[in-house]
């Protein structure tokens, strides 16, 4: 009887240090997935960042050349519309002649 109640108490307190070390191990897991998400969370948005500074460069160079382009494009309209006005003179010239 005595052994069996030495048994008991045995396998009472081996369980009861299980419980506590199953407990302390599951706190352990908890805190490291807290800093693995947090890791992570960190590590995404520094790729964000980087990834919107990258595209605001590019989009900064697009509309630089877009502007020089447009510059272009406006200097070619005001020779065409010089030469157009110098044509139109010429004609209404021609058309005074022919009257």
């Amino acid at each position: 009887m005595e052994y069996l109640k030495l048994i008991i108490a045995l396998f009472c307190a081996t369980g009861f240090w299980r419980g506590l070390e199953f407990l302390f191990q599951h706190q352990l897991n908890k805190k490291f997935k807290k800093a693995e998400i947090r890791n992570l969370n960190e590590q995404s948005n520094d790729k964000v960042i980087s990834n919107w500074i990258t595209w605001s460069d590019k989009m900064e160079e697009r509309i630089e050349e877009l502007e020089k382009d447009n510059k272009e494009m406006r200097q070619i309209i005001l020779k065409q519309r010089e030469k157009i006005n110098v044509l139109e003179a010429e004609l209404k010239k021609y058309q005074k002649q022919q009257q």
